[in-house]
């Protein structure tokens, strides 16, 4: 079987590698660093960019050996931390050459429908736990994922590619059901994060025909259609009162007892989900510490002080200021923005957005691999 076949089918088992990791099968992390390094050492055999992946495997070993005899740190937590240190990069230096026999946007619409069907199934037959204690007061059903972070993330990543692959192919009853699947979803798992982005890929796509919808319209027509849009708006707000993410944010904002929604104490408290202290945390754990900790991070099982869950911040203090350039320096380097389309872009700046809020994105295997693909 030809190597673009067998990436072709690694990709569409990403989903079930994350139902295997929930049940706390080996699967996940076994493939997933088979996959790692089979395309590290197919970009060592065709001597691409051999520089670069010089430096990002002379950091990781330096950053084995520390995580191992200076954090004292197992040697399969250490190996996973550089996994996911070198997932993106390398799948994206991978990817560069890469010549895809299919379509990737069918493969985009394969993975997305069978992470919406997983999870639509698990909520049927009750497979799966809830996303928060009962203790906690909040509601939401994850399913058979581990974290609804990055099961989000995916979904509101791929949903624009999707929802443009079936409209340019008209089908629009498959648009109609993605939509309506993925805010069913968005509904039952209670998180800002994927209704917002399901909010986004919806008016982007009324956007997209734009034209057809509205400014070909004959007056009387466009008069209708606003009231009509005040009238969903209206309505819409109402109803959003009633659903989980509502109930959620208000049971944050009760527990914070969070006044003021128009202060920086709401953003961090219900907005950011107190991401902002844990910044605060880490940057006051990281300022103190010894030269070779501030260069080469803090290790990510560091279980002093949890993870700000803001991408570019974790990957600062667990991976230091080495670790931070050589990432974020080497991802620069290899995307060539200008050759990428525009549905792309809008995919690839919702992974940041994502990373930037609710995070789970540029180190998480899971979810990197798909901006890889971009």
């Amino acid at each position: 079987m030809k190597k673009e076949y067998l990436i072709i089918i690694f990709i569409l088992l990403g989903p079930f590698l994350d139902v295997a990791s929930f049940l706390g099968l080996p699967f996940s992390i076994l493939l997933r660093g088979i996959y790692l390094l089979a395309i590290s050492c197919f970009l060592i055999l065709k001597k691409k960019e051999i520089k670069l992946l010089f430096l990002l495997f002379g950091f990781s070993t330096i950053y084995f050996l520390i995580q191992v005899f200076s954090f004292r740190i197992g040697i399969i937590a250490s190996l996973s931390a550089i996994l996911k240190f070198l997932y993106l990069p390398v799948s994206i230096l991978y990817f560069k050459d890469y010549i895809f026999p299919v379509d990737k946007k069918k493969i985009f619409s394969m993975v997305l429908l069978t992470y919406v069907g997983i999870y639509l199934l698990s909520y049927v037959f009750k497979i799966g736990a809830n996303a928060y204690l009962e203790t906690d007061g909040k509601s939401g059903f994850k399913g058979l994922f581990s974290s609804i972070n990055e099961f989000s993330a995916i979904l509101v990543g791929l949903l624009p590619i999707v929802l443009d692959y079936f409209q340019k192919m008209k089908k629009y009853w498959v648009v109609g059901g993605i939509i309506i699947s993925v805010f069913i979803i968005s509904l039952l798992i209670g998180t800002k994060i994927l209704m917002a982005g399901i909010l986004f890929s919806v008016l982007y796509l009324l956007w997209q025909k734009k034209d057809a919808l509205f400014f070909s319209r004959r007056k009387i027509e466009k008069v209708g259609i606003i009231i009509f849009s005040i009238f969903l708006l209206v309505g819409g707000g109402f109803l959003f009162t009633k659903t989980r993410t509502y109930h959620n944010m208000m049971v944050q904002q009760e527990f914070f007892q969070v006044e003021n929604i128009f202060s920086l104490e709401f953003i961090n408290r219900i907005v950011y989900n107190d991401r902002l202290t844990f910044l605060k945390d880490n940057f006051d754990y990281y300022r103190k510490q010894n030269v070779s900790n501030i260069f080469f991070g803090i290790g990510m099982n560091n279980s002093d002080v949890k993870m700000v869950e803001i991408d570019i911040f974790d990957i600062w203090f667990r991976y230091g200021i080495v670790g931070m350039i050589l990432f974020v320096g080497s991802i620069l380097y290899l995307i060539d923005f200008k050759k990428m389309k525009k549905i792309d872009k809008i995919s690839f700046l919702l992974f940041l957005f994502i990373s930037l809020t609710s995070g789970h994105v540029f180190i998480y295997p899971a979810v990197c691999i798909y901006m890889a693909l971009l």
